[in-house]
């Protein structure tokens, strides 16, 4: 019988510098089962939290070896921890899934890891990679500003800085800016003043952006352009996961988050939406203006229409349908991690 790995610290093992950090397994996951067991016969954990994080960092694993080919805890590094954050951050918006639920994964891999090097140096915190807190209400702001946006526009290859641009432009995520067909897109915003977000979509529902200005049509002008004959802005000869991890790792090297644009959209939608319902420019969400969410922000709005609080309070709930219907939701919650 096959005896269990039971050192109560990592210096118990034979030789923390082999593969997977000396945690006796070829395999990553195993290896971090081991990890979060000598946290468990060192009594720093129980038993249930050990099973609960090694089942979350499943997740991670399967990230590194798809994304960026890693199977040994040594080729970990803090680059892949924050795209992998990134990812959680996409669940949130697109797939549904809970801020706490994507902590709680982010803190099952930063407990791994600490443990199996031996130190904090890897440590990604919920605030370092813009992921919403427990509440799932957005205490920071997390878009990119216009002149931030040019700036990383401006060093980010000709595609993907075009994909930036109709991220911001539409408010689409950047599976939908890459899946999209540009060329259609351009047309029907051109003769029908719209535009139909379908491939990418969160649960394959498709939903309709208007178009309002210049900048939406110069930047789908700018794709469709590049897109050329094929029916995407994925490169011919890749898949959507091989130009993703591309993509990915070009934002790495600028620390460039593109779901910042559709950050900035939200919010810039929120005071397009309330001026238009009470005829009142430079209206902010809280985010923006460092207000707290509730009754803090509806006090701040009616003192700036000059209305009631309970009026404020239901313009602000319209400003939020509007935005979650070009977001692709069908519940205003979920602009709570756009606009706080």
């Amino acid at each position: 019988m096959k005896k269990q790995y039971q050192p109560t610290q990592r210096n118990e093992r034979a030789n923390p510098n082999s593969k997977n950090c000396g945690l006796r397994s070829k395999d990553i996951n195993s290896a971090a089962k081991n990890a979060l067991k000598e946290k468990f016969y060192a009594g720093q954990i129980g038993y249930a939290t050990m099973t609960d994080q090694h089942n979350r960092f499943k997740q991670f694993s399967e990230f590194i070896n798809e994304k960026f080919s890693v199977t040994d805890l040594r080729g970990v590094t803090r680059e892949h921890i924050e795209r992998f954050a990134e990812s959680l951050n996409e669940k949130i918006d697109k797939d549904g899934k809970s801020a706490s639920s994507a902590q709680n994964i982010l803190s099952a891999v930063n407990t791994v890891m600490s443990q199996a090097i031996g130190s904090n140096a890897l440590q990604v915190s919920a605030r370092d990679c813009c992921l919403p807190s427990r509440s799932g209400i957005a205490i920071e702001n997390k878009a990119i500003s216009e002149s931030q946006h040019h700036q990383i526009a401006s060093q980010l290859p000709e595609r993907l800085a075009a994909l930036s641009e109709i991220q911001r432009a539409l408010g689409l995520r950047f599976e939908e800016s890459c899946k999209g067909n540009s060329q259609k897109m351009l047309s029907d915003a051109l003769n029908r003043q719209i535009v139909i977000v379908e491939l990418g979509t969160k649960g394959g529902q498709s939903r309709t952006v208007q178009i309002t200005s210049q900048k939406q049509i110069d930047a789908l002008q700018q794709t469709a352009s590049i897109q050329g004959s094929h029916h995407s802005m994925i490169p011919s000869h890749m898949t959507y996961s091989q130009f993703q991890s591309a993509a990915y790792k070009e934002y790495a090297q600028s620390n460039y988050r593109p779901h910042s644009e559709r950050h900035a959209y939200a919010q810039n939608s929120y005071s397009k939406h309330l001026e238009a319902i009470t005829k009142i420019s430079g209206l902010r969400c809280p985010v923006e203006t460092g207000i707290k969410h509730g009754a803090q922000h509806h006090q701040y709005l009616s003192k700036k229409i000059g209305c009631s609080v309970k009026q404020a309070k239901e313009f602000d709930h319209q400003a939020r349908i509007y935005v979650a219907e070009e977001l692709g939701h069908h519940r205003i919650n979920i602009t709570n991690a756009y606009l706080g």
